[in-house]
């Protein structure tokens, strides 16, 4: 019987600890004053595009698949109080292990005199 509780909680372990690792994030913040951002993420395995807005001093956390790679773009709307246009950002990332998080934290960009002059 012993043996047995043994064996048991030697092969169901990994199994257990695998599970409770969490979830595999990418966390966006927008700490920038270029107004709300635009992420659109791409998932080049499937094709699968998903698109999220962000406004300025928030924060969003996805979920995406461990070991995948992402393209990602970052558009900003500007404010309404600048006639400045922030430029767009893309880049590639992969998170992989399960249970990491990848974080972007959008602090400055380009600034350019937009077309208000």
């Amino acid at each position: 019987m012993k043996y047995r509780l043994l064996l048991i909680l030697v092969l169901g372990l990994p199994i257990l600890l695998t599970a409770c690792q969490g979830d595999t994030t990418l966390t966006f913040s927008n700490k920038t004053e270029c107004g709300t951002a635009t992420i659109t993420l791409t998932n080049e395995e499937t094709g699968n595009l998903e698109q999220y807005t962000l406004d300025e001093g928030k924060t969003i956390e996805l979920k995406i698949k461990h070991s995948v790679v992402y393209n990602y773009e970052i558009q900003y709307s500007g404010r309404p109080d600048s006639n400045m246009t922030c430029e767009t950002k893309r880049g590639v990332v992969e998170v992989p292990e399960r249970g990491q998080n990848a974080n972007f934290s959008l602090l400055g960009v380009t600034a350019t005199p937009g077309s208000n002059e």
